[in-house]
């Protein structure tokens, strides 16, 4: 590991709380890279080229300062990682003052080196993960797909398991949208940052025994949920749901903010993991026009609704046209006769409305746009103009 002079500084500021002393540290080419002097850092400092060479201590009295160029009273030490010296740790003041801090300070600097770089490992091996998620999410399997199994196994993931996709979307923080909350709090996209990778590392931590879990976004994650292989297929649905009611809960719980949870259809081996993503994305999109609220949302409850995204421009505007001529009342009528599955009775009960009032509205949508909502290929018509005005606004 080589020192920084990020890290270096980090050191210094720590260290020189505890100790009333001028501290600097050094590279392995004798330049001091931060120092509580500022007018120091990047001076040249003679004693550690000794420390750096024979691995020993050096102690400069005032006597020994006064006859050395920029050279003042002080300890310097040899800072070791790994077996090798990469820099010194130096203290100023008398040596009969200072000594009793140099062991100290000297394990306290390599102590920090060892914290420092277990970071950055954990930095890398996060990174690696999330590389390797985001391809399976991706579908991008390479050329050579003995190498990606290979990267499976040395990161612990099994991918010859059935597994779904949640995709899950922050919608609320402390209560107020993400949106406002990035445009009130200052530093927003900063502080999303925190927020996002305290919420990734504290997922990873509880989950990737047995599930694997990335960022795909600002303010979105994914999770590949692993199937347990004692549940039989009518009840994985349950099971998917009451997985993401917990994990709404203690999102909300830990972080006080607010998740969508798109939920995509088993994916049975690797290759099929991509299309649950991309269903699970969809679904998200889809209700959050249409629905808007945070809930939790599985593929099979999409129903008709997932065509909005895909029709083409000039149904677009045919059934534009329809929706154009009758009122919002005429349009809620319509949408709980179709939730009830064209039951006069259960929407007149939904609507709080005589059966009578419902079949005059009906018979005026009727009237008005010449398709029969009692006609179930005509409801579905209407129905779709209804959504898709929603959906576009």
């Amino acid at each position: 590991m080589k020192l920084s002079a990020e890290l270096a500084q980090n050191i210094v500021k720590s260290s020189m709380e505890i100790i009333n002393e001028n501290i600097n540290i050094v590279d392995e080419n004798g330049i001091i890279l931060a120092s509580g002097n500022n007018s120091r850092v990047n001076t040249f400092h003679e004693p550690s080229v000794s420390v750096i060479r024979t691995g020993k201590i050096v102690e400069i009295n005032k006597s020994q300062s006064s006859h050395l160029d920029g050279v003042l009273p002080g300890i310097s030490l040899p800072i070791t990682f790994g077996g090798k010296i990469i820099g010194v740790v130096g203290i100023t003041g008398d040596p009969e003052d200072v000594r009793v801090y140099g062991r100290l300070l000297k394990n306290t600097v390599e102590l920090m080196l060892q914290d420092s770089f277990l970071k950055q490992q954990l930095q890398v091996e996060a990174g690696a993960r999330d590389r390797y998620i985001h391809d399976l999410l991706k579908g991008r399997f390479g050329d050579d797909m003995g190498f990606f199994h290979l990267r499976a196994q040395t990161l612990g993931y099994d991918i010859e398991v059935p597994r779904a996709v949640m995709v899950i979307d922050v919608v609320k923080i402390n209560g107020v949208s993400l949106q406002e909350w990035m445009r009130d709090k200052a530093g927003g996209e900063l502080n999303l940052e925190r927020l996002t990778f305290d919420i990734q590392r504290k997922m990873r931590r509880t989950q990737e025994k047995t599930n694997m879990v990335t960022r795909v976004g600002r303010g979105r994650f994914a999770i590949l949920q692993l199937i347990p292989q004692d549940i039989e297929e009518k009840e994985i649905k349950s099971y998917l749901e009451k997985v993401a009611q917990k994990l709404e809960r203690k999102l909300a719980r830990v972080f006080n903010i607010t998740v969508s949870i798109g939920i995509g259809n088993v994916a049975e081996t690797m290759e099929e993991y991509s299309r649950s993503y991309r269903e699970a994305c969809l679904i998200l999109k889809v209700t959050r026009k249409i629905d808007g609220e945070p809930s939790i949302y599985y593929w099979d409850d999409m129903g008709v609704n997932v065509v909005l995204e895909y029709l083409p421009a000039n149904v677009v505007e045919l059934v534009e046209k329809i929706i154009t001529v009758i009122d919002d009342d005429l349009k809620k009528t319509v949408k709980m006769f179709f939730d009830c599955n064209l039951s006069i009775n259960k929407a007149a009960k939904k609507l709080f409305v005589h059966r009578n009032t419902v079949t005059y509205r009906l018979d005026r949508v009727k009237k008005l746009t010449g398709l029969d909502p009692r006609n179930f290929y005509e409801a579905m018509y209407l129905y779709l103009a209804i959504m898709l005005e929603k959906y576009n606004s």
